[in-house]
């Protein structure tokens, strides 16, 4: 079996081309570096934009993995997202492919609403569309993670969360809001895609347990180096404590925000108690997620 590979220069793509048993092609721009892929892996220059492209990319090729996609330019969406992907489904059937993954997000899985607010989430939604409403010659299986943590993060995804470890002797959380998780190993994500490729057609989650910003953070200071001490502050204090009394400093001009920003939850990725802990394959604990990457980002000297 020959797999081509797009996004292939992703934090998943770099993942899944590390460890995948198969023959893989890495669909690349044009003025992508290929640089952190592995060894011998064979490369073909295509773009989404570009239909004849595409088709010579797919030839020879009996799998689609699809991974490519605009996650933080929201104006490249449209076009790359939900166009990208119809011109590189269109290319499959004309190419004979057997079977197409496609690598979604947990906010377009029909049973976890997709966030109106996301032009991320509703741009998979329509990709999806393309493939589960309508007819193809191939196969087609899609892959819905959580909030992935691994290494080879290349592009600092989720250094966010590190950084305060790293740079900080104490933590109070919650800082600035109060976060909930939903954590997978970007090894079970690529596992998942492996998966599938055998004939695993469908939808498929890929989810762990539902986490407190307490836990996580616990986690990370264990996992990081230095002596960061994680501290929890109950959210009940913060939402009749410190926000009045920010909001009081704010009106008579002392402090420059009000009280809101702190007690704004975030959501990484949570799904219901019946989707949790849900994988095609074997998974591995969130600690172990949230270890590697820090000891990733350590081996690279961000830590």
């Amino acid at each position: 079996m020959t797999v081509l590979v797009t996004g292939a220069t992703g934090f998943i793509g770099l993942n899944l081309l590390h460890s995948l048993d198969r023959d893989a092609v890495a669909m690349v721009r044009p003025a992508s570096s290929t640089r952190r892929l592995p060894e011998g892996v064979d490369t073909v220059e295509a773009d989404l934009s570009d239909p004849a492209s595409l088709s010579s990319a797919l030839e020879g090729v009996d799998s689609v993995v699809h991974l490519a996609a605009a996650v933080y330019d929201t104006a490249r969406m449209s076009d790359t997202n939900v166009a990208g992907t119809e011109r590189l489904v269109d290319a499959a059937a004309d190419a004979g492919v057997e079977r197409f993954v496609f690598a979604s997000t947990i906010g377009a899985h029909p049973e976890v609403p997709a966030a109106g607010d996301s032009a991320y989430q509703q741009s998979k939604v329509a990709s999806e569309e393309l493939l589960f409403g309508r007819d193809h010659p191939f196969e087609v299986a899609a892959i819905y993670p959580t909030y992935i943590f691994g290494p080879r993060d290349y592009r600092l995804t989720r250094y966010e969360h590190v950084r305060p470890i790293a740079t900080n002797r104490l933590l109070v959380p919650p800082l600035y809001t109060v976060d909930e998780y939903n954590i997978v190993h970007v090894a079970d994500v690529v596992g998942a895609i492996d998966h599938v490729l055998d004939g695993a057609a469908g939808r498929h989650l890929v989810t762990g347990p539902n986490l407190s910003n307490k836990q996580v953070l616990g986690a990370l200071a264990r996992y990081t180096p230095g002596k960061c001490t994680v501290v929890n502050v109950p959210y009940g204090a913060i939402r009749w404590g410190v926000k009045p009394a920010m909001d009081l400093l704010y009106r008579v001009g002392v402090s420059p925000v009000p009280g809101e920003g702190f007690v704004k939850r975030g959501d990484y990725g949570t799904v219901r108690e019946g989707l949790t802990e849900q994988a095609p394959v074997p998974q591995r604990p969130w600690e172990a997620a949230v270890r590697d990457t820090v000891e990733w980002y350590d081996s690279v000297g961000l830590l």
